[in-house]
């Protein structure tokens, strides 16, 4: 079985190795004043660390203080610590500039995201992974119910953290075009190297 959110912590142990950032504190908490990505539900979980800031939108968010290093030897077996492992992932990434998107976009900007993504998409066959009611809306008739007959895999949140995610990239990657959208997903799609879409997300929370 491949899991990325556990390969993707891997990952960033080995880039904190001997560096002491893994005794860092990283904040968690939730944001109910900002703006989700249009293509994910729940709750904003905000990850804080070494100054850096980073979403994961989820329906079990979590407040806590706690050390980046949590993550390297949990279990992960729960949708809670696969999300809260998820944020610390977007924070980290962002904190060594891997990733440039942290942060949902605005409202404003969920206009001309949507037109993007029509463009993006081309009227080609999709299947989503995660829950993704605005997608399935916006591209209705496009929406193919297995991987197997879709020519695009979307990715959001939701989907990352799924256990199955990672044996359906492995099994499609090169095959089929695989795209993780929003910003929940930005640093896991970095470590993994995974195709990301969200051209109007931000490195710092909008105001």
């Amino acid at each position: 079985m491949t899991d990325i959110i556990k390969d993707s912590v891997k990952k960033i142990e080995s880039l904190l190795e001997q560096s002491g950032c893994e005794e860092i504190g990283v904040d968690l908490d939730v944001n109910p004043d900002v703006v989700n990505c249009q293509f994910e539900k729940g709750a904003c979980m905000t990850a804080s660390f070494g100054g850096r800031s980073a979403d994961f939108v989820t329906f079990d968010p979590v407040r806590a203080r706690t050390k980046i290093s949590f993550m390297f030897d949990a279990t992960l077996d729960t949708p809670a610590t696969r999300g809260v492992a998820t944020v610390i992932v977007n924070a980290a990434t962002g904190f060594f500039c891997l990733s440039r998107i942290l942060h949902a976009c605005p409202a404003a900007a969920h206009s001309p995201c949507r037109e993007q993504l029509k463009m993006e998409i081309g009227g080609k066959r999709i299947f989503c992974i995660g829950n993704m009611t605005e997608i399935e809306q916006l591209f209705s008739g496009l929406v193919v119910p297995t991987p197997d007959t879709a020519d695009i895999i979307l990715i959001n949140g939701d989907g990352i953290i799924a256990r199955e995610t990672g044996d359906r990239i492995e099994n499609f990657r090169g095959n089929k075009r695989i795209l993780c959208v929003g910003s929940s997903v930005a640093g896991v799609a970095r470590l993994q190297r995974i195709e990301h879409w969200c051209p109007f997300g931000q490195s710092s929370p909008s105001r």
